[in-house]
Order: C-alpha cells, then sequence, then structure tokens
C-alpha cells in the first residue's frame, strides 16, 4: 500500500476529513454518559494505530456488514478535537473494495531496520568478549549462539502485548536500543563488566519468543507457556541448558542469569529476584527508561504541541505533555 496516496493518522489535522483503507485490530461496544450505544475501534493504517469511536451505532451494525477484528476496511474519519489532542470519529465504515491490499500492508514495523538493529547488536556483543585472560569461553560467544538460534522469532517478536514496543520487531527494537544503552553506559562507570552488562541486555528479554505469540500485523497474545511460566524463567532456563557443557565462568554465567531474573527491579513487578550487582541495577534502570521513552513517543505521535495526553498511560504516573517548541 502507498500511503502517499492517503492521509496517515499522524498527519491528519484537527477540523478535516479524509477516507483511506484501514486495518481494524479492535473493536468492542460501549455506551455513552447519556446512555447512547457507540463503538470503540483500534485502527491501524500501516504506520501507526490509533483510537477511533463510532457513535449512535453497536457491534450488530459492523457484524452485519461483515467487520470483525482483522478486516481491512474503507473508513471515512472526521478528526476533532477533545481535551487539547485529536479524537477520531468514524463518519462511515465498509469493507475495502481494494482486494490487493493484505494484512502486510499494515504491519507497524520499527523506525530502524530489522537486519541493521540485529547486526549492530551482534557486533556489539561480538566486541564485548572477555576470556578473562583466555581461562574461559566469553559470554558472548554464549549470546552470539543463542540469538543465531532464535533469529528469526527474536527479529519479530513483538515486546508485549500493549504498554511498550508493542508491534512487530519491537523486542528486536526494544534490545537494540538497550544493548547501545549498556554499551554507552559501560564506557562511563567503571564499576560495570560491559560483556555482562551488554549481554544482559542483547538476552534479558528472550524468554519473549515463547511468551507470546505475534501476528504478523505485530498484535500478540500470551501463549500457554507465556502464562504458565513467563519470560524470566523461560530466559534463565535457555542460559542454563546452553552452558551445561562449555567452557563458561561459572560464577558470570549465574551474573547473567540474576540479571534476567532481576531486570524488573522488585518483585512486585514479577522479578524474581531483586538486584544485587552493579550490572542488575543497570539493566533494570535501562529497561525501565527505554519503556518509559517509548510510550512517550507513542504519545507524542498522536499530541498536539501544548497538550497533554487524555489520561494517564499505561506504565507511567502522570500525563503526557507535548511541549510547545516541539
Amino acid at each position: 500500500m502507498n500511503n502517499e496516496l492517503y492521509t496517515v493518522f499522524s498527519d491528519a489535522q484537527i477540523g478535516s476529513t479524509f477516507t483511506r483503507p484501514v486495518l481494524v485490530s479492535s473493536l468492542s461496544d460501549s455506551v455513552a454518559k447519556n446512555g447512547k450505544p457507540f463503538v470503540r475501534l483500534t485502527l491501524n493504517d500501516g504506520v501507526s494505530e490509533v483510537s477511533a469511536t463510532m457513535f449512535d451505532t453497536s457491534m450488530d451494525f459492523f457484524n452485519n456488514n461483515g467487520i470483525t477484528k482483522l478486516t481491512i476496511a474503507d473508513a471515512t474519519i472526521a478528526v476533532k478535537e477533545f481535551q487539547g489532542g485529536k479524537s477520531f470519529v468514524i463518519n462511515a465504515i465498509k469493507p475495502t473494495a481494494d482486494s490487493t491490499l493484505t494484512l502486510n500492508d499494515f504491519t507497524i514495523l520499527p523506525p530502524v531496520d530489522l537486519d541493521v538493529m540485529y547486526n549492530e547488536i551482534c557486533e556489539i556483543v561480538s566486541s564485548s568478549a572477555d576470556t578473562m585472560g583466555g581461562k574461559f569461553d566469553p559470554l558472548s560467544k554464549l549470546t552470539l549462539a543463542i540469538l543465531e538460534e532464535n533469529k528469526e522469532h527474536y527479529m519479530t517478536s513483538s515486546a508485549a502485548v500493549f504498554v511498550h514496543h508493542n508491534l512487530r520487531g519491537g523486542l528486536l527494537y526494544h534490545s537494540y536500543r538497550m544493548v547501545k544503552a549498556a554499551d554507552a553506559l559501560s564506557g562511563i562507570y567503571d564499576i560495570l563488566d560491559r560483556e555482562l552488562l551488554v549481554c544482559g541486555a542483547a538476552l534479558h528479554d528472550i524468554g519473549k519468543i515463547w511468551e507470546y505469540k505475534t501476528a504478523i500485523t505485530g498484535d500478540a497474545e500470551y501463549t500457554k507457556a507465556g502464562i504458565l511460566f513467563g519470560h524470566l524463567y523461560m530466559g534463565a532456563s535457555l542460559i542454563k541448558e546452553h552452558t551445561k557443557e562449555a567452557n563458561y565462568n561459572t560464577e558470570k554465567v549465574q551474573l547473567l542469569i540474576h540479571l534476567i531474573l532481576s531486570h524488573h527491579g522488585t518483585q512486585e513487578f514479577g522479578a524474581v529476584s531483586c538486584p544485587a550487582i552493579p550490572e542488575a541495577f543497570a539493566l533494570h534502570n535501562i529497561d525501565d527508561l527505554d519503556a518509559r521513552l517509548y510510550i512517550c513517543e507513542s504519545a507524542y505521535d498522536k499530541l498536539e504541541p501544548g497538550a497533554f495526553t487524555e489520561k494517564k498511560p499505561a506504565g507511567v504516573e502522570n500525563k503526557i505533555y507535548k511541549s510547545n517548541y516541539r
């Protein structure tokens, strides 16, 4: 799909109305304060997703017209102002007349090419190799072997069902930014073991490739293993399995596993163990920072300068403000 032919959500101006093909990512019945029914939808334009509303209607309308989750539809959308931001209101919608469109046309990808990110992660990991005086195989060797073995899913998996990096390639994008941040921090703080921190950043969420099932559109849902075990346990188990019969330093492997089990920071937020070494403190904070900045980036895509988000986005403790000079 050539988005140059259509208005994309991020460029739509308040007061305008436009018609374009969209992917219906979700839809559900709602009731307004005045008691009138409406349907709340999530629409995807191939670049970003937005929430939209169709008033004075119900799911019966959509079902009767063959519009369900993952339907490609032609929608006429009015852009309204609501609490300082954009509000998308659907005036009309029907299954698309363009038979050439597929779900691939609505796959939202990170702003950096997937191959570029994967290769740069591997380059940074490889450059961090530490044989400890030639006595042991470096952790970088272990990390690169795990990444290569799981390359396809590592590059395409979402990093979440919602909140942050919830798109196809989101796990890779999240890991890429964290590896670069870990590499930079290790050059500032001498107390940090560069190899341990960089490898921890590359592998901290590796278990998510089994925790989630990611659709071609990037939408993710929990797997049976994800519900029963979680990505921290599965990531730690993967490292333990790969080091059974290898010449790695035993304590350094234990510390790498500790980084994975503690990167959520506290048990309240899902950590198996709380950080106990400098690299674990650093990894947790890099992880938290990248998630929060992604939430800000997502909010900024929908906000006009000088506006606040309508609500506190999930994962942060305040409304997000977009400054006037942005």
